[in-house]
């Protein structure tokens, strides 16, 4: 079941643009657990998560206590990417409203 919601949030993703870190060929999803970390172009992490925060969706942005992964990404450790969590009980329906949210909010900030 993770599977699916895994290959739906990479759908998501990958229709918003997103710079995904970490597997992202959907061919490969079983080599991953369906914890997405990514950014938005030059959007503000923190900015989106706290959109999303506004519209009921948690998600958490930062430096994910990794500094030697940020360094290797070349991310900023003030600004780190976004981090979405998925897990048994969450459903396809939830990532759908995800999409929807991010989408707006890509829309507002861009």
């Amino acid at each position: 079941y993770e599977l699916l919601l895994a290959r739906e949030m990479l759908g998501v993703l990958k229709e918003c643009g997103a710079t995904i870190y970490g597997v992202a060929d959907e061919a490969r999803l079983n080599e991953r657990v369906p914890t997405f970390c990514f950014n938005i172009g030059t959007l503000s992490p923190q900015m989106i998560v706290e959109a999303m925060a506004e519209m009921q969706i948690g998600i958490r942005d930062g430096h994910m206590y990794a500094p030697r992964l940020m360094k290797r990404l070349n991310l900023s450790m003030d600004s780190g990417a976004i981090r979405a969590s998925l897990v048994h009980y969450n459903t396809i329906e939830e990532v759908r409203r995800f999409g929807e949210a991010l989408r707006a909010i890509i829309a507002k900030l861009s």
